[in-house]
Protein backbone atom coordinates (compact mmCIF):
# COMPACT_ATOMS: atom_id res chain seq x y z
CA UNK A 1 0.00 0.00 0.00
CA UNK A 2 1.24 3.38 -0.60
CA UNK A 3 1.18 6.12 2.20
CA UNK A 4 0.75 9.64 2.45
CA UNK A 5 2.68 11.16 5.36
CA UNK A 6 2.74 14.53 7.02
CA UNK A 7 5.55 16.15 9.19
CA UNK A 8 4.81 17.59 11.74
CA UNK A 9 7.42 19.79 13.99
CA UNK A 10 7.15 18.36 17.47
CA UNK A 11 5.26 15.47 16.63
CA UNK A 12 7.13 13.93 14.08
CA UNK A 13 5.32 12.66 11.11
CA UNK A 14 1.82 11.20 11.14
CA UNK A 15 0.35 8.76 8.81
CA UNK A 16 -2.85 10.43 7.35
CA UNK A 17 -4.04 7.68 4.53
CA UNK A 18 -2.81 4.76 2.63
CA UNK A 19 -4.24 3.74 -0.76
CA UNK A 20 -4.01 0.65 -3.15
CA UNK A 21 -4.63 1.36 -6.31
CA UNK A 22 -6.95 -1.43 -6.92
CA UNK A 23 -9.44 -0.36 -4.25
CA UNK A 24 -10.42 3.59 -5.71
CA UNK A 25 -12.52 4.13 -2.40
CA UNK A 26 -8.91 4.33 -0.62
CA UNK A 27 -7.28 6.65 -3.39
CA UNK A 28 -10.28 9.19 -2.93
CA UNK A 29 -10.14 8.59 1.15
CA UNK A 30 -5.91 9.84 0.53
CA UNK A 31 -6.59 12.71 -2.11
CA UNK A 32 -9.41 14.40 0.30
CA UNK A 33 -6.70 14.33 2.63
CA UNK A 34 -4.42 15.13 0.78
CA UNK A 35 -6.43 18.40 -0.36
CA UNK A 36 -6.86 19.08 3.40
CA UNK A 37 -3.60 19.13 4.42
CA UNK A 38 -1.34 20.75 1.65
CA UNK A 39 -2.11 24.17 2.57
CA UNK A 40 -0.11 27.41 1.77
CA UNK A 41 2.99 27.30 3.91
CA UNK A 42 3.21 23.20 3.35
CA UNK A 43 4.42 21.34 0.47
CA UNK A 44 3.75 18.24 -0.91
CA UNK A 45 6.79 15.45 -2.40
CA UNK A 46 6.58 12.29 -4.40
CA UNK A 47 9.43 9.78 -2.61
CA UNK A 48 10.25 7.17 -5.18
CA UNK A 49 13.73 5.63 -3.22
CA UNK A 50 16.31 6.96 -1.94
CA UNK A 51 17.39 10.27 -3.30
CA UNK A 52 14.46 10.46 -5.59
CA UNK A 53 12.11 12.84 -4.36
CA UNK A 54 10.00 15.73 -6.51
CA UNK A 55 7.66 18.56 -5.23
CA UNK A 56 4.04 17.66 -6.68
CA UNK A 57 1.10 20.02 -6.57
CA UNK A 58 -1.34 17.75 -7.09
CA UNK A 59 -2.08 14.22 -5.36
CA UNK A 60 -0.44 11.73 -7.26
CA UNK A 61 -2.39 7.97 -7.00
CA UNK A 62 0.84 6.48 -8.67
CA UNK A 63 2.91 7.55 -5.83
CA UNK A 64 4.72 4.84 -3.30
CA UNK A 65 4.50 7.67 -0.65
CA UNK A 66 3.95 11.17 -0.32
CA UNK A 67 5.22 13.44 2.30
CA UNK A 68 3.78 16.78 3.15
CA UNK A 69 6.55 19.00 5.30
CA UNK A 70 6.14 22.66 6.07
CA UNK A 71 7.74 25.06 4.00
CA UNK A 72 11.12 26.30 4.95
CA UNK A 73 11.39 29.76 6.08
CA UNK A 74 14.67 31.66 6.25
CA UNK A 75 15.62 34.53 8.61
Amino acid sequence: MAKLRLLKTGHGDLTLAEWDKQRPETIEAAAAQFAEHVTPGRMAFRLDGPGQTRLIKQFDAAAPEILIVPAVQGG
